[in-house]
This record gives structure tokens, C-alpha cells and sequence, in this order.
């Protein structure tokens, strides 16, 4: 089972546009929607498949509950900006407002669902918290007990496989270039600002770039003289098919998460449960990640192995004569983390026992880019005429739609819609 739809690429390299956007996730492709619609010539470039990595490897789920309070403008935008995504692109994205619910087993997770509302009470969201007789009405038949929990019942799920080839189409469809095993090489200058960029099939002038290539970002800008502070974590999320009746709404609790999908089955997942591959960066950004890692070491597993010895080898600098690791990996290897999946599915059956007799039909894992703070850069870089969109921690698909309207009204020189000061690059 493909986890997303291939879509053609454009042959023709366009000589000149206005946009080119470096990396065809969800975030690359709803920021070529938004400039495509405010009337921009815009090249999206991707070095594989759209939307082949992260976007397409989610949870799919479409929250506002639990985001950091920087998140949540962003996230009340993009819950709106789902609802309307149909009409926009004629496209089915599968997003449903099914509610998302988080099961608190103990003290300190309550506390923690509840210090969160006490912080986005200004925000007026319909969020609730639930005791203990409230949780067990909504899991009546689960055999773990439960303290309390967080409730939102607008929240809810689009669909990965679906969300970003249909984004991306429907900027095509409004004049925007889709450029698929297109790897960008460089970005060039001149007078000091970006003039065009340098991709393995030819150059293509331009008067701004936005680097929103997910964990290649990094390496990317590195290569410009950048240092971005991010970091790559892998997650596991496997589909089930053969459940019972399950609740429409996505719970996650403290080991377990899942969601109902489109095509009838369940995404799931072992929450928390989250792969650090160490690598040479891991090395040159211990000092930014360490306040990260003392918080949150219960949901972090560090792994020394192959990946470290790769990182030792990867070209880190070339020429935009060179070939590229971006050309070397077009798409990241989709291998589930050793019996995750398993684990996923026995997890959710105690929590759900709807799911005894479910089995496993798919499983894969993802990697995530994360910054220090969890939040992402959405924001200019010191070159003028040179943006970047990524580090979304984990929490990007949700908040795509919105991302990308944010990192188009800061290329064309808008007025920010949300105040980007959270998001900004800082070196």
C-alpha cells in the first residue's frame, strides 16, 4: 500500500518566475497555493515525490488542543482554512471535525491538560476537561482507568495519503509549476539578494526562495552558510484493519494513539515512543537541545548506530555543479522502528478493546524535523529574498494550510495575518 498518490511533474523547467519553493510537503505546497492564488509565478520544486515524506507518514490529526500557545492563532486559522479546503481546490482531503480526545492516567497528565487550558483560555477554544466518570462514558468498555482527560470536540483529521497532492495540484491549477525529482542544488545571489536558484535540470531566475524542505533543511541550509538548529526524530505509525466500533473521535493516551481513517481502517501508534537517531548534529547542537531532552527524556529513545556513522560521511558542501545527497535520496526509507507496531496495536487494545481481532496491514515510520523549542521557523533569513519554512516538531500537517498563508504574506511583504515573532530565524 503506496502511502501517498504520485502525481506528474511538469516537464518543461520554467526560465523565470517569481517563487521558487524548495520542498513539496504540505508546507511547500500550501505556500505555492497561496502565492499562486495572490497572482505570483510560482516553481515548486521537490527532489522526490510530493508529499513522499512526512506529510504523507502522519497521524493526521488537525488540532488546536495541546499546541503550544504560540501555535494556536495558527492552528484556529488552519482549522478554518481545512473546513473551506474542498471548495478552494476541488478536492476531497478527507478532513472531518470528529473531536480529538487525550486520556490522562495519572496526576501529573492531568496537571498538565490542565495548566494548558488555564494558558489558552484567552483564545476562547471550546476545549474541555473531563473527570473520571466523563472518560469512562466516552471509553466505556476500555480496561485502563483513566483520571481525567482533555476533550475538543471540533478538532479533528484530514487524510495524508490525500492532503498535500491535492494542495499541491490545486496550486498547478492556478498557475503554479510542479517540478517532481527536481532537487534543488543552491540558491544564488546578486547585489546581494536571491536571483535565481540552481536545480539538477537547469536554473531558474527568481526573485525570493523558501526553503521548506522538512529534515533536509538543515543540511540545505547549511550549504548557504546557515546554521538552522534542527534535528531529526523518527516516529512509527502503522494501519489496522478488522476493528469494531470504534469511537469517531482520535484519542491519544499515555502509550497509545489512533485515529479513524477514510478508507475504513485505523492509523496507530505508540505515543511518546519517539527515535532519536544520533548523528553529528546531534554533537554540534547538544547545547540547544539539552533543555529540550532534560524535559522531555520520557518521550525520546536515543539510538548510536548506522545512522551515526552516515552522518560522518554525508556530504555536508557541494557546488551547484555537483550532484547532491538530495539526489542520492530522493525518499527517505518508510522501515517501521523493530515491533513499534506491535506494540501500537496491543497498547490501543487495552485502551479500546473495540480493536481486539484488528490487524496490521501497514506499517512505516517517518521523519520528523525539530527545533529546540518545538516550534517552527516561519521566517526571513539573513539574505534578502530568502525565507524558510520548517521545523514543525511533529505538529505541521495540522497547521499546514495556515504556515503556508504565514510564509506567503512575509515573501510578498504582506501584512502578517498572525504576529510571526515566535517563528523567527535566529541564528
Amino acid at each position: 500500500m503506496s502511502l501517498f498518490r504520485k502525481v506528474e511533474g511538469d516537464s518543461a523547467l520554467p526560465a523565470e518566475v517569481d517563487v521558487v519553493v524548495i520542498g513539496g510537503g504540505i508546507i511547500g505546497a500550501s505556500t505555492a497555493l497561496e502565492l499562486a492564488e495572490r497572482g505570483l509565478r510560482v516553481a515548486l520544486c521537490e527532489k522526490g515525490e510530493i508529499g513522499a515524506e512526512q506529510s504523507s507518514r502522519n497521524w493526521g490529526w488537525v488540532r488546536r488542543q495541546g499546541r503550544d500557545s504560540a501555535e494556536i492563532p495558527l492552528a484556529i486559522a488552519a482549522r478554518e482554512m481545512w473546513a473551506g479546503l474542498r471548495q478552494r481546490i476541488g478536492a476531497d482531503v478527507g478532513y472531518a471535525e470528529s473531536g480529538i480526545l487525550y486520556a490522562a492516567a495519572n496526576a501529573r497528565e492531568m496537571a498538565k491538560h490542565e495548566a494548558w487550558m488555564e494558558k489558552v483560555r484567552p483564545y476562547g477554544l471550546e476545549s474541555r476537561l473531563l473527570a473520571a466518570d466523563e472518560m469512562a462514558r466516552m471509553l466505556p468498555n476500555s480496561g485502563r482507568k483513566f483520571v481525567g482527560g482533555l476533550f475538543t470536540a471540533q478538532d479533528g483529521r484530514a487524510e495524508p495519503y490525500a492532503a498535500t497532492v491535492a494542495i499541491a495540484e490545486g496550486a498547478r491549477a492556478k498557475g503554479a509549476a510542479l517540478l517532481t525529482n527536481c532537487a534543488v542544488r543552491s540558491v544564488e545571489t546578486k547585489g546581494g539578494r536571491v536571483s535565481e536558484v540552481v536545480t539538477e535540470r537547469g536554473r531558474i531566475s527568481c526573485n525570493a526562495a523558501l526553503v521548506a524542505a522538512g529534515a533536509w533543511t538543515r543540511l540545505f541550509a547549511g550549504n548557504l552558510g546557515l546554521n538552522f538548529k534542527q534535528l531529526p526524530v523518527r516516529a512509527t505509525v502503522a494501519r489496522i484493519e478488522g476493528a469494531g466500533e470504534v469511537p469517531e473521535f482520535a484519542v491519544g493516551g499515555t502509550d497509545f494513539a489512533f485515529r479513524k481513517r477514510q478508507d475504513g481502517g485505523y492509523s496507530i501508534a505508540v505515543r511518546d515512543a519517539n527515535i532519536v537517531p544520533l548523528g553529528i548534529d546531534n554533537l554540534l547542537l547538544t547545547k540547544d537541545f539539552l533543555p529540550a531532552f532534560r524535559t522531555g527524556w520520557r518521550e525520546l529513545q536515543l539510538r548510536l548506530g548506522m545512522p551515526f556513522l552516515q552522518s560522518l560521511v554525508l556530504q555536508r558542501h557541494w557546488r551547484a555543479d555537483e550532484v547532491t545527497p538530495f539526489e542520492r535520496t530522493r525518499i527517505i526509507s518508510t522501515a517501521p522502528y523493530g515491533k513499534l507496531p506491535d506494540l501500537a496495536l496491543r497498547n490501543a487494545i487495552e485502551a479500546v478493546p473495540e480493536f481486539v481481532g484488528a490487524r496490521i496491514t501497514n506499517a512505516w515510520s517517518g521523519i520528523i524535523d525539530t527545533t529546540p523549542n518545538a516550534l517552527p521557523v516561519i521566517s526571513p533569513l539573513p539574505v534578502p529574498g530568502l525565507f524558510l519554512a520548517s521545523g514543525f516538531s511533529g505538529h505541521g500537517f495540522g497547521i499546514g494550510p495556515a504556515a503556508g498563508r504565514l510564509a506567503a504574506e512575509l515573501i510578498t511583504g504582506a501584512t502578517p495575518f498572525v504576529d510571526p515573532a515566535a517563528f523567527r530565524f535566529a541564528a
